[in-house]
């Protein structure tokens, strides 16, 4: 019985692959390579464009194609700016989010410079100078900035649009303590530089 075991398993081993075989009756077995398949289930990559932008019964059209070929989101984008910030003769604040916001996915420069000024976030950073490094550093309020450029004046001011002067003080802001600005008492700001890059509790 013990044999008859020991001689299925070496046919069984074969079924790995037999690559070549020489005269010395030795076998060189190769693993054969099984198909992959991934399921796309959800995309997320800039946070809380689906969630501010999108009606939820788009989400599913957005998480089933590329980043790059969504032209639902985009219609969102415009959709929900237009209806804040109607366009005007020369300023169209839809059409300009939805340049700066889509593809949703980061842009990262390798060779680019790190951000500078009052403000020196990464997100976002590559609007006012296409050399900047861009992408997102754990300390970045990336939701200050995203409510920004939809309520306030951020695009105007990193010189993607001219100043509509509509811009809701209340709601470009996330209302925390200090949030936002570099420097400030920020509940959220980072005091580790390693991940999971997690506050102290205070």
């Amino acid at each position: 019985m013990k044999k008859l075991i020991t001689s299925l398993a070496a046919v069984a081993t074969l079924g790995l692959g037999v690559s070549a075989c020489g005269n010395n009756n030795t076998v060189h077995l190769t693993p054969q390579p099984t198909a992959q398949k991934y399921v796309q289930i959800e995309r997320l990559s800039r946070p809380a464009i689906k969630e501010v932008f999108e009606p939820f019964q788009d989400h599913q059209k957005s998480n089933a194609v590329e980043p790059y070929a969504d032209a639902t989101i985009q219609g969102d984008i415009k959709a929900t700016e237009d209806a804040l910030r109607p366009p005007t003769a020369g300023t169209d604040y839809g059409a300009t989010l939805a340049a700066v916001l889509y593809p949703d996915e980061y842009t990262v420069n390798l060779a680019g410079t790190a951000p500078s000024g009052a403000d020196p976030y990464y997100f976002l950073s590559e609007i006012a100078d296409p050399g900047a490094f861009g992408g997102r550093a754990p300390n970045d309020d990336v939701i200050y900035l995203e409510l920004n450029a939809l309520f306030g004046p951020l695009l105007s001011e990193l010189g993607a649009i001219k100043d509509d002067n509509q811009e809701d003080t209340c709601l470009m802001s996330q209302n925390i303590g200090g949030q936002g600005k570099p420097g400030g008492q920020n509940p959220k700001k980072l005091t580790t530089t390693k991940f999971p890059y997690l506050a102290t509790a205070s």
